[in-house]
């Protein structure tokens, strides 16, 4: 009998579960497919909300912890397994209008950022932007990290230091008997425990005992990946909602549309034909690039991006730790961080308000 399941095996779910223990918690992880084959496979992974200034606090309090873990993290998971998660100092030209509200943000968290105007300085950060890229903010701290391969390397850190998970294990039900878990009834098996935390991503409202209380809703995204050469494309370029994300070995993603549409994954036409469009008006050279795939990921969404990180308000035992939108990898590390303090019934390391089912989310 663990201390504490974990439903839900995404970044999330991972984080929070490896976190717990090595802090000494006997944890059982169990998701319903394979690790991290839902939005923590699909998304981006660039190490920053996209037009950061429009979040509320809560959620670049999170985002500035995560960016000081990565490096460390990523460096003890390729100790641990060998597996390279390609973390990139790509950085991040955001084509917008030199706003105050954008040089409060900056000057509010320190972050290093220049507004440039000229042609010629942008094409010195990325030599290959369309026209549409005559202004904007330019963040040159800005990582990004290949997310199927920050699974891989979680899975395979799980492994080195046998920490319980089943993949292919669907939680049917909390159990509940008197406003206080017990533990969870499975597709195979039911599995007794006396703390509960739900990371399910966007499936997190699905189970009866929270759905009132946790508005947690499906957003798909589709992408596209070209397949190009190392150092084709070096930055990360972000335009009016769509992106162009190079990674080390060449191939160039673009994303991604916003659809509420339901539990829905399947790849459009549309999409297509939108994505491949913004792209090549972002960057005119991937109209000769082989476009390798298209795929689609559903996003546990907020009205305001803020997730929850709470223990449940009227049952005992029972935490949340769900709905990062479409910033599950540069929230997750801080997160499962506050989500440990909070089991532990420790000091938390920030202000657990915002995060609490109460709070606006």
């Amino acid at each position: 009998m663990p201390d504490c399941i974990i439903v839900g095996g995404g970044v999330i779910g991972l984080l929070t579960a490896r976190q717990l223990f090595l802090e000494g918690v006997d944890v059982l992880l169990l998701e319903k497919g394979p690790l991290g084959g839902e939005s923590s496979w699909a998304g981006g992974g660039i190490i920053s909300p996209l037009y950061p200034w429009r979040y509320d606090d809560a959620v670049n309090v999170l985002a500035e912890r995560s960016k000081k873990i990565y490096p460390e993290l990523t460096k003890t998971l390729f100790d641990e397994t060998s597996v390279d998660c390609e973390l990139l100092d790509s950085g991040l030209f955001t084509v917008v209008d030199n706003d105050q509200k954008i040089i409060d943000w900056t000057k509010k968290w320190s972050i290093d950022a220049d507004f440039i105007n000229n042609i010629d300085s942008i094409h010195k950060i990325e030599k290959t932007v369309g026209d549409v890229v005559n202004k904007g903010i330019w963040m040159p701290d800005i990582k990004q990290i290949r997310n199927p391969k920050f699974v891989k390397a979680l899975k395979a850190s799980f492994e080195r230091l046998c920490i319980p998970y089943r993949e292919y294990c669907e939680v049917e039900e909390i159990i509940n008997k008197n406003n206080k878990v017990t533990g969870v009834r499975t597709d195979k098996k039911t599995f007794l425990a006396d703390k509960i935390i739900v990371a399910s991503g966007a499936w997190s409202a699905q189970f009866s005992v929270t759905q009132s209380s946790v508005n947690v809703i499906p957003v798909k995204g589709q992408m596209i990946m070209y397949k190009g050469e190392p150092d084709l494309v070096k930055r990360i370029v972000l335009s009016e909602g769509h992106y162009i994300i190079p990674r080390k070995d060449g191939r160039i993603l673009a994303g991604s549309t916003l659809e509420k549409i339901g539990f829905d994954k399947t790849i459009s036409v549309t999409a297509f034909d939108e994505l491949h469009r913004a792209a090549v008006e972002l960057i005119p050279l991937l109209s000769g690039l082989e476009i390798e795939r298209q795929w689609a990921g559903l996003r546990p969404g907020t009205e305001k991006g803020i997730p929850y990180i709470c223990q449940h308000d009227e049952v005992e035992g029972l935490y949340i730790h769900a709905g990062h939108f479409r910033n599950g990898i540069v929230l997750g590390t801080a997160s499962a961080e506050l989500m440990t303090d909070i089991v532990l019934g420790r000091e938390p390391w920030c202000d657990v308000g915002p995060y609490s089912m109460s709070a606006p989310h």
